[in-house]
């Protein structure tokens, strides 16, 4: 009886390992939350009491959802263009006046799209300045889809630079924060620049120009600047453009020497007076030196332990 109760045991395991081997296992995978937004920036310049009508596009490409829109001011975080929003809500119902548009809960379905149709009119005795917003479309949670926690609470926004002037022609001043490179490198590293531009006057601007590095007595290399937005009060690093690619601020090349002289000049939205900076950098072979050195000093070692 002992035997035949162990013969089935083993029966039930070994069906047990086979159903557990040969079966993949059901994964559960939460539902992806996927939006898009377009434009991606919209900048304004408007005269007080005027209107304006801007239409902002949000396209839903993952699962079902409902999404709601808000309008957030703010101000510039870091010299990476990073923005940080400013949602109390004394700040909130201080603009509320200067937007009009549908604020209902939208249904989504996937691959479908909304417009939101944004109007935007500054007051008439509103300040002439830049005024800096966000334009939120949000994920109203609701877990029922199998939608993670931070999925339900997801949100995508475009912003909004409004330049208010009555002429159109606000004062805009940049200032060279720092042009900077090193002052000796080896031959072999790499040779980068560091563009940081700040905004001290009335409205925000992009820099246009090129940073033209000439090796004394050999080529020429031209680094075009990335025309980035800089705002008012803040200050921005600059990358460099190759098309429509971003890039960094580098020379290219694996092996440099010599005296390189590097001139950084721009405008501001390209017109008006020019802003330049001169620079220059020695590159010089120092870790073949180093290696030749120090191949001298093991060979006269060698040799005087064998002589």
């Amino acid at each position: 009886m002992t035997k035949h109760k162990f013969q089935i045991g083993l029966v039930i395991a070994f069906t047990y390992l086979l159903v557990h081997l040969l079966i993949p296992p059901v994964s559960v995978r939460a539902q992806e939350v996927s939006l898009s937004i377009a434009p991606p920036l919209t900048e304004i310049t408007i005269q007080p009491g005027r209107s304006y009508t801007q239409i902002i596009t949000v396209k839903n490409d993952g699962i079902p959802v409902t999404i709601s829109a808000k309008i957030f001011p703010f101000v510039p975080f870091d010299r990476q263009g990073h923005v940080e929003l400013i949602e109390d809500q004394n700040s909130v119902n201080a603009f509320s006046g200067w937007f009009f548009f549908d604020p209902s809960p939208i249904p989504l379905a996937p691959t479908r799209s909304h417009d939101f149709y944004v109007k935007i009119t500054p007051p008439a005795g509103a300040e002439e300045k830049d005024y800096y917003f966000t334009f939120i479309a949000e994920v109203k949670n609701d877990n029922s889809l199998g939608i993670n926690s931070s999925q339900a609470q997801a949100r995508i926004g475009t912003n909004i630079l409004v330049r208010l002037s009555k002429d159109g022609n606000p004062q805009k001043k940049a200032s060279l924060v720092e042009f900077s490179a090193p002052k000796i490198i080896d031959s072999f590293s790499a040779l980068s620049y560091k563009v940081l531009i700040g905004n001290s006057g009335y409205s925000f601007f992009k820099p246009v120009g090129k940073i033209t590095i000439d090796q004394v007595f050999g080529s020429t290399t031209t680094l075009n600047l990335t025309p980035l937005n800089i705002l008012v009060g803040g200050s921005r690093e600059i990358t460099c453009i190759q098309g429509e690619v971003l890039i960094p601020c580098k020379l290219p090349g694996r092996f440099l020497i010599g005296i390189y002289r590097a001139n950084l000049s721009f405008t501001i939205d390209g017109s008006g007076e020019s802003i330049e900076k001169q620079i220059y950098t020695i590159a010089f072979p120092f870790s073949i030196i180093l290696g030749l050195i120090t191949i001298f000093i093991i060979y006269r070692i060698i040799k005087k332990l064998t002589s």
